[in-house]
């Protein structure tokens, strides 16, 4: 009798364990199966923020460049209309022209097929040299361009851009200076009776193109400067020493290597 009821005991037992093991089996595969769907939701959730970021990364790049080339569109259209623009369609004795051979340099300098040519065969000494604009050397507020290009030239050697605020008593009575150069930096310059003073020197830009036509602009409003590089803003500083003074575009060569340098469509604008 008792080993029967032990049997039985025995077999109620082993029936309560199997529905324990099964229960946890069902409880563990639910578990289970939660997490995977839990796992999968979050990763779905992910690829969906994921692309719902890249799209509106997407959306802002597109603003940004559409708004960049309205208003490169617009500048361009405002350059356009300034009072003085001059395409070097043919060649006149308001820039410098002709064979030079100096102290400094040797070359030729001339205005063929739309395009002012500075020709540099030797480079004696480093240099500066500069062709003045013929509006005359009293201009106060102003916007200037010029489109300048290198043609040739070792890397890092050649410079070329505006030179404004020229005094009228000449050069080592002041001037400004902006030029790019074509290891694609940019410098600002003073030039005085000390020598030349650095504004911002060897700054980077990724708006320059070496091998590729450029733009460069000055504004200049009172002690105001402000800089562009095709279309993109680069600099702005305040300075006193110049109240007024010509306009020119000029090269500089750092190092006795030849070099070519372009230069096309000069604008001006009064202010």
């Amino acid at each position: 009798m008792d080993n029967n009821n032990m049997t039985e005991n025995k077999k109620g037992f082993l029936q309560n364990d199997r529905r324990l093991v099964c229960s946890m089996f069902v409880f563990y595969g639910i578990c289970i199966i939660g997490l995977i769907a839990a796992t999968f939701w979050r990763l779905n959730n992910i690829r969906e923020t994921t692309a719902a970021n890249a799209t509106a990364t997407a959306v802002i790049n597109a603003t940004q460049h559409a708004n960049a080339t309205s208003t490169a569109v617009a500048r361009v259209t405002e350059q356009a209309q300034y009072e003085i623009i001059d395409r070097f369609e043919v060649e006149s004795d308001r820039w410098f022209v002709g064979s030079n051979n100096n102290e400094y340099w040797r070359g030729d300098v001339g205005i063929k097929d739309g395009t002012y040519i500075w020709n540099v065969d030797e480079v004696k000494k480093t240099f500066v040299w500069w062709g003045d604009f013929y509006l005359g050397e009293h201009i106060k507020d102003f916007d200037v361009y010029v489109d300048t290009k290198f043609v040739d030239g070792t890397f890092g050697d050649v410079c070329s851009g505006l030179i404004f605020r020229k005094s009228p008593d000449g050069w080592n009575d002041g001037g400004y200076t902006f030029s790019i150069c074509n290891d694609s930096h940019f410098e600002i310059d003073y030039h005085g009776k000390d020598g030349w003073e650095s504004i911002v020197s060897w700054l980077s830009s990724d708006s320059i193109r070496p091998e590729d036509w450029n733009r460069i602009e000055v504004s200049a409003r009172g002690n105001n400067f402000t800089f562009t590089i095709n279309d993109i803003f680069v600099f702005e500083t305040i300075d006193d020493r110049q109240k007024e003074g010509g306009l020119a575009v000029f090269i500089e060569l750092n190092k006795k290597n030849p070099a070519i340098i372009w230069f096309d469509n000069f604008g001006y604008q009064s202010r």
